[in-house]
């Protein structure tokens, strides 16, 4: 179980998510929704440990983990004078992984200096060195962007399998995508975080633009 308990976050006097008590208890997909600067980043910032924050995050009833979470922001943090074989071979000494050989989900030229790729040719990098790991806990933070149409169906696919032994937090503009696999939905607006259930994504359009 992912625990989520966030008393406040508030940069300066701006509250951006107060009185957060969120609980998920089966891996699957989980979507997050929200227009831009209602938090959806803070959100997961939070989540990951990457800013300080009132509250408590859990997971299996114990202080979450850095090793327990992948977190993939919608800026990767890659470096630029590595080639990508160097980037991936680099993550995994940093985690002390034993793997060898293990396949990559995106066709990327490995041994070309990151500095020349593309935006999405960088995530692609970034993507494949941290699927060296398996995790309990993925972040995507809209992860689709600068992503080509084939790309984004192996992602999406990915993420489904992974989803079968993870609990996978997704955010995205296109609601369709999030509307077809997620358990839930996440919907953040004005400081609070309001659940729905499949059976209810038809009413998050009208909560998010209408009111």
């Amino acid at each position: 179980m992912l625990q989520i308990n966030i008393k406040k976050k508030a940069f300066g006097n701006k509250t951006v998510l107060q009185d957060i008590n969120l609980s998920i208890s089966e891996n699957g997909i989980y979507g997050v929704v929200g227009k831009n600067g209602e938090g959806k980043t803070t959100f997961f910032k939070i989540i990951t440990s990457l800013v300080n924050y009132q509250g408590t995050i859990s997971y299996q009833n114990s202080t979450i983990k850095h090793n327990e979470i992948a977190f993939f922001p919608t800026e990767v943090p890659i470096y630029d004078e590595l080639t990508a074989t160097e980037f991936s071979d680099f993550y995994k000494e940093l985690l002390n992984l034993k793997i060898k050989n293990k396949s990559n989900l995106f066709d990327v030229a490995q041994d070309k200096l990151i500095k020349t790729f593309s935006t999405g040719m960088k995530k692609k990098a970034y993507m494949n060195a941290v699927f060296q790991k398996e995790y309990p806990i993925y972040i995507f933070d809209e992860p689709f962007n600068g992503l080509d149409l084939e790309s984004n169906y192996l992602l999406m696919n990915y993420i489904r399998e992974l989803s079968k032994n993870s609990i996978i937090l997704i955010s995205s503009h296109i609601l369709e995508i999030l509307y077809k696999d997620c358990n839930k939905i996440f919907l953040i607006k004005n400081t609070a975080i309001k659940e729905f259930e499949k059976e209810q994504f038809f009413k998050i359009e009208e909560e998010l633009f209408l009111k």
